[in-house]
């Protein structure tokens, strides 16, 4: 009989496996969004038909200039060879007030529990450090693949 441990657990790797199901099929939908948008667009090109209404939606045609900011490896090029800093050159512009300053959660934790577990347990972090940090104990549960290799080799050595 499976207890109720065993039961919520299948039902947390349930949707744990959702989220991740979800996630590429997000994913899979984008792309393929994006292609056929492509798609779409060449073919109003290709039909001189700008715009066209289907099912009572109009769907037209558009040029948009996109603006992203270069990659990290770009920018630090660009850093070295003229000065420039993206941040700076924002603020200059007048556009500091989009710079959000941010640290990943995920980032910060797994960072700052490999600095502790290079300190040792001996030693704490900086003071400074732990004062900007909500430091706290959560039960969590850890989801692996389960090394079933030892009981495997002892059911068989029993027959």
């Amino acid at each position: 009989m499976e207890s109720q441990l065993d039961q919520k657990i299948r039902e947390y790797k349930e949707l744990l496996d959702r989220k991740e199901e979800l996630e590429n099929l997000t994913k899979e939908n984008n792309a393929a969004k994006e292609k056929l948008e492509q798609d779409i667009c060449k073919m109003m090109i290709d039909e001189e038909k700008p715009s066209t209404i289907v099912d009572g939606f109009n769907y037209s045609l558009s040029q948009k200039v996109m603006y992203s900011k270069k990659s990290e490896e770009d920018l630090a090029a660009l850093e070295k060879e003229t000065g420039l800093s993206f941040f700076d050159v924002l603020r200059d512009q007048g556009l500091g007030d989009i710079i959000k300053e941010t640290v990943n959660p995920k980032t910060l934790q797994s960072t700052v529990a490999a600095m502790k577990e290079d300190l040792g347990e001996d030693q704490d972090l900086p003071e400074d450090l732990t004062q900007c940090l909500s430091i706290y104990e959560k039960l969590t549960i850890t989801k692996r693949k389960a090394n079933t290799k030892a009981l495997d080799r002892a059911k068989k050595s029993k027959k």
